[in-house]
């Protein structure tokens, strides 16, 4: 582990205001920085056993021995997340957090496919996004990793490209099944568990800024935004720099958080999606 000034997204001039509150609280990360400079993140290093494939998946072809990506994050922010909003808000997203628990253990028991699929497309038009509240503490975490090889151009359409088979590496499926990303789609990440998940996020790309923008949606576990940038490294090969801010959504996060580790889970998931697009592109 080593410490690192931080380059984190909130102090990034192009950020949009939805992405990361104005003046997010410092708080203890949830792996101690003591002594450290205000504006220092923790950076976690070496290789970790990626999250098990449920027999579900349908993966085409077996992983290949996974070469070094280079993958790596370090925290910031407001640790452990905290839930944000008034109490009606947080009434709200935990009641919806509920409905939505019970779909997806229906999902996962029954695997109800196309049924299952109408279901979350009816469910997910009545959500509205749920970024980061400004002001109130934020979770912090930025993600890197590399592609050799590859131009950004291309890792930006593979992953546009593939979703079900990039999140599919971490356990994760979606309602509805899509075969590409679009510009304005709204999704369930569907976590087999246990508990099992609908997580529901709405997707925005800029394919000019080879940038794809994910926030959360009413009823996620979590408030938030990931956004991934894809940069050309300067020697043919690609940069992934991924920003994700986030606070609890109601007060079953604190119970989440007593119960099991949401937040390395977390790690873990990211940690298999860039692995998994770096496979397969290097795989070409």
């Amino acid at each position: 582990m080593s410490r690192i000034e931080s380059p984190l997204s909130g102090l990034r001039p192009d950020l949009t205001a939805s992405e990361v509150p104005s003046s997010p609280a410092s708080a203890p990360t949830s792996r101690p920085l003591s002594a450290a400079p205000a504006n220092s993140v923790e950076v976690f290093r070496g290789a970790v056993a990626p999250a098990p494939v449920p027999a579900r998946a349908t993966l085409q072809g077996a992983l290949r021995a996974r070469e070094d990506n280079g993958f790596d994050f370090g925290v910031g922010g407001a640790f452990p997340p905290r839930p944000a909003g008034s109490l009606r808000e947080q009434v709200k997203q935990g009641a919806l957090l509920m409905a939505q628990t019970e779909a997806a253990a229906v999902s996962v028991t029954l695997d109800g496919g196309a049924a299952m699929d109408a279901y979350a497309r009816e469910h997910l038009r009545h959500l509205e996004p749920s970024p980061p509240l400004a002001g109130a503490p934020t979770s912090l975490t930025d993600y890197t990793s590399t592609i050799p090889g590859v131009s950004s151009k291309e890792a930006y359409a593979s992953f546009v490209s593939n979703p079900e088979m990039l999140f599919g590496a971490a356990g994760i499926f979606m309602r509805p099944a899509v075969s590409a990303l679009t510009d304005g789609a709204r999704l369930f990440l569907e976590e087999q568990g246990p508990p099992p998940v609908w997580a529901p996020i709405t997707v925005k790309l800029d394919a000019a800024q080879r940038t794809v923008h994910i926030t959360t949606l009413d009823g996620h576990p979590l408030r938030g935004t990931n956004r991934f940038v894809f940069d050309d490294d300067g020697t043919g090969g690609t940069r992934i720099r991924q920003y994700s801010a986030f606070q609890g959504s109601s007060p079953a996060t604190s119970v989440g958080l007593a119960l099991m580790d949401p937040i390395e889970r977390q790690h873990d998931i990211w940690r298999s999606v860039h692995g998994q697009l770096h496979d397969m592109l290097k795989a070409r």
